[in-house]
């Protein structure tokens, strides 16, 4: 997570980092002209208009970083102008550590990190699939990535070393030697951002779609309900910090095979925001610009429709949180990726069925 200079090379690029940005129009002049205003330490109205995506860093053919030096400027300046005490600061990265549910000495650990209650992880991670599995939760195993959707990017990294330490000493206590991360956040900080960092990771970090491939692998015969249906995938920001097998993200790989082992067909490839060009949940700016992140994601579930997609598939807790409510509106249904597995195996969903978060969406 940092910029790199160096590799910011005008003659090597047509200012892609903001022209291919879907959510601002620029020009090539105005892109470098920007780009060029806020490596001089200026303001810029694009530190207000980013949506904070990352999308940019994707998009440099050059590889220089663009979007980190973007989220540096905002920390500087506030431009989001979201309070210090705004959440997750003041809420989820503060919560003690919590034991959500405990599983089978020797069972599987999974982190829900600091966001548990924004999906019921409880009752999302239950099932055959997690019957043995303790759920950690809390301040402590908050990766805080979450914090560069608020002007605030360098908390990751500054907390990192803690991040590692305090779930390395859950990892001893729990007698296993990987952890399960139920957020993709949590999982690329400790992979990808750590990796950067050069910060030992003394436990083998997993993926939650790592995990549930896996399993179903083991468990071909736990497959009672191949479930015939057509999916769009919402990517996600964080899932850009993905660890990469050549020019895919990891997890992509990982959740093809899931589908096709439960007989779930993906559209993904006939869409139009897919891949790098995928649309951001809009969780950056659902609360300051409201109608705009409404539109985003209306633009998203459109596509995926048009494809002829019946559900939309998360990997994210926070994705389907602000997203469900656009999925009704628009008769798309949103579904959270372990519960999608759970109706292969002829399981119960439970009260929170596929994308309630506590409360019925109204």
């Amino acid at each position: 997570m940092a910029f790199d200079l160096a590799k910011c090379d005008f003659s090597r690029c047509r200012g892609d980092c903001l022209v291919r940005c879907p959510y601002v129009s620029y020009g090539e002049e105005d892109a470098k002209q920007a780009m060029r205003t806020l490596i001089r330490g200026w303001e810029h109205p694009i530190l207000k208009e980013c949506i904070t995506c990352a999308a940019c860093n994707d998009f440099c053919p050059t590889g220089a970083n663009p979007w980190d030096l973007i989220a540096k400027r905002q920390e500087e300046t506030n431009a989001l102008g979201i309070p210090v005490d705004a959440k997750p600061s003041s809420d989820w990265l503060t919560k003690p550590a919590t034991v959500i549910r405990r599983g089978s000495p020797g069972g599987p650990l999974i982190s829900a990190g600091g966001i548990f209650e924004v999906v019921p992880q409880a009752e999302f991670l239950s099932g055959q699939m997690f019957e043995d599995a303790t759920i950690i939760g809390g301040g402590p195993y908050a990766c805080g990535f979450t914090e560069t959707h608020l002007g605030r990017a360098s908390r990751p990294v500054t907390h990192l070393p803690q991040f590692i330490a305090n779930l390395a000493k859950a990892a001893e206590e729990y007698g296993v030697d990987e952890i399960i991360f139920s957020h993709d956040a949590c999982y690329d900080t400790a992979t990808t951002l750590a990796m950067q960092q050069r910060i030992d990771v003394p436990f083998r970090p997993v993926h939650l779609l790592e995990y549930i491939r896996d399993w179903l692998r083991d468990h071909p015969e736990r497959i009672v309900k191949p479930l015939g249906t057509s999916v769009a995938v919402q990517g996600g920001c964080t899932t850009r910090y993905a660890p990469r097998g050549g020019d895919r993200e990891i997890w992509s790989d990982w959740l093809s095979e899931i589908l096709e082992m439960i007989g779930v067909t993906s559209v993904e490839e006939k869409r139009t925001y897919t891949g790098e060009n995928r649309l951001c949940c809009g969780c950056g700016i659902f609360h300051t610009e409201h109608e705009r992140a409404v539109g985003i994601q209306e633009k998203n579930i459109h596509d995926a429709a048009a494809v002829g997609a019946e559900k939309l598939v998360f990997i994210c807790p926070a994705c389907i949180a602000v997203m469900r409510g656009s999925c009704k509106k628009l008769e798309l249904e949103p579904i959270y990726i372990t519960q999608l597995v759970k109706k292969a195996l002829g399981e119960e969903l439970g009260p929170a069925g596929t994308a309630a978060f506590g409360y019925p969406v109204k």
